[in-house]
């Protein structure tokens, strides 16, 4: 990716879901301590994780909205914060209102994706958002692994030019979705150097492989919700991804080939929902 405009990929997502974001309605939000759901008329629920990282200026001090006055707003409404607002919490009701629209129903394999990148101890692997279930299993494969976050009891928060520089040495880069929320995501993909892998991973994730074909991503890894009432639920008593696990099924999506020798299977055309 040679672009680095903070918010391209946002624009795109939300150039591609407006069309149905016009005809559906918000038929219910649920704001957890962890989780935002977003639930439309057709039933289609999307997440989105709720930023936590230390901000500062206005939106420190800014609450999200009522989620009574969400209710019967066009999707659309919601759908544009991803664009228009400067508000990380206001983009994640806007991303969880993408990944409703969007009905991911489909996976390229089954099974943990960090089973397909075929880690070995000669990998460096850069986690942009602490994904705590991997980390153990990553550092068993012999792999070095570097933990980037916006929040120091995480992670470690570097400098621009440091974190630069860790990009660019890595050979495997697992970055969360919330990436977005803050428009970094363009940076951090244009700072990756050649990686055999780059996935975009976690219940955010935006499973539309079209937005990220200009860019090194390899891999796609959301979720499918399989019980909107019981997600619901969970996200309103502040559950998490283990939580959630009886009512939504882990997806993949392969959006090219990897490395040499790689073993992931090819990729599907995108489905999108119109």
């Amino acid at each position: 990716m040679t672009m680095k405009k903070p918010g391209l990929l946002a624009r795109s997502l939300r150039d591609l879901l407006y069309k149905e974001a016009r005809i559906r309605t918000v038929a219910g939000v649920c704001i957890g301590s962890t989780y935002i759901a977003v639930r439309l008329d057709d039933d289609g629920l999307g997440l989105a994780a709720v930023p936590v990282a230390a901000l500062s200026g206005p939106e420190q001090e800014m609450s999200f909205p009522p989620e009574a006055s969400l209710r019967g707003r066009p999707a659309a409404f919601l759908l544009d914060w991803l664009t228009q607002s400067d508000h990380p919490r206001q983009k994640a009701l806007a991303l969880a209102t993408a990944n409703a629209l969007i009905r991911q129903d489909h996976s390229d394999f089954d099974g943990d994706a960090l089973d397909a990148f075929h880690l070995t101890a000669d990998d460096r692997v850069v986690m942009v958002g602490r994904f705590t279930p991997l980390m153990a299993r990553i550092t068993a494969t012999g792999a070095a692994l570097t933990v980037l976050e916006k929040n120091p009891a995480k992670g470690m928060v570097l400098p621009a030019e440091e974190r630069r520089r860790v990009l660019e040495r890595g050979t495997v880069a697992i970055i969360t979705a919330t990436a977005m929320l803050y428009d970094d995501l363009e940076e951090i993909l244009s700072d990756l150097v050649r990686p055999r892998h780059v996935s975009l991973l976690g219940p955010s994730t935006p499973m539309l492989p079209e937005i990220f074909a200009l860019t090194p991503v390899t891999h796609l890894g959301g979720v499918k919700i399989t019980d909107t009432d019981r997600v619901m639920s969970i996200v309103a008593a502040g559950g998490g991804t283990r939580t959630m696990r009886l009512g939504l099924e882990m997806t993949n999506m392969v959006l090219k080939r990897g490395g040499q020798g790689d073993e992931m299977h090819e990729p599907s055309p995108p489905l999108v929902r119109v």
